[in-house]
């Protein structure tokens, strides 16, 4: 199985992604159904800079490379294609388990909106997931709802975030820090398979640091986000731990 570059929060088309309309989406709100859907289908998220420490106890936080060559950070959620094995089978996250913010902004996406604007994004929608709601982000006038100011504040933090957090993964790759790794499932079993595509922190390359680099990186707090995903690695075995209970429970 390979693990994907997440350019919405799973990674994947999640369904009809059109530019938000206020007009065009009064009165609509989330399809809960949907978002648990999303959740439940979905076996890495995207993460941000920002949730480093919160994700690290729960998930393997790894990089991911695009198919243009740049690099994100993802959340490992499942061993399999379209599983996440802290959701439930109805899509609810674990009580316990930390719910990344790229699926907490679900439906919403932000794309570039011209290459002339440097920096001007747009703000896309999922259509397929909303229906008439009794909290829709825009009144039947096309107004702004409280829910709909919200979202949008929650939407421009993210953005921001993820731009934070390209140019950490940016630095990591131009230090020639991230090495390719692959993560072993059932190797005792006939159905061992494997998780790939995925890159870590190589902490051999990272001791040979010189003392100004490494300085450098204390200051820019990256220092401590590269420990929280080494730190995470271990979240594997928790990985194994769940998948071996959910193969043993009835479906």
């Amino acid at each position: 199985m390979s693990v994907a570059s997440p350019g919405n929060p799973g990674g994947r088309n999640t369904g009809n992604i059109v530019p938000l309309d206020a007009k065009k989406h009064a009165g609509l709100g989330v399809d809960p159904s949907c978002l648990r859907r999303f959740s439940a289908q979905c076996n890495a998220f995207a993460i941000t800079l920002p949730e480093f420490f919160y994700a690290a106890r729960h998930y393997p936080l790894v990089f991911v490379k695009a198919e243009d060559a740049t690099i994100h950070t993802s959340v490992i959620t499942g061993l399999q294609q379209n599983q996440n094995l802290y959701s439930d089978v109805h899509g609810d996250w674990l009580e316990a388990a930390y719910v990344p913010a790229s699926v907490r902004r679900f439906p919403f996406f932000a794309v570039a909106a011209d290459d002339s604007i440097p920096g001007k994004t747009l703000v896309m929608v999922d259509e397929s997931s909303l229906i008439p709601s009794d909290e829709p982000f825009f009144d039947r006038h096309g107004e702004a709802t409280a829910k709909w100011q919200s979202s949008q504040i929650f939407i421009a933090d993210f953005v921001a975030a993820e731009k934070k957090t390209a140019l950490f993964a940016a630095r990591m790759a131009k230090l020639g820090l991230l090495e390719a790794f692959d993560a072993q499932v059932n190797p005792q079993r006939q159905d061992s398979r494997q998780v790939t595509g995925m890159y870590r922190i190589n902490e051999d390359r990272l001791n040979r640091l010189a003392p100004e680099t490494v300085r450098e990186l204390m200051v820019q707090g990256d220092m401590s986000r590269i420990y929280a995903h080494l730190i995470s690695l271990e979240n594997f075995a928790q990985l194994l731990d769940l998948s071996a209970a959910a193969e043993q429970s009835p479906s």
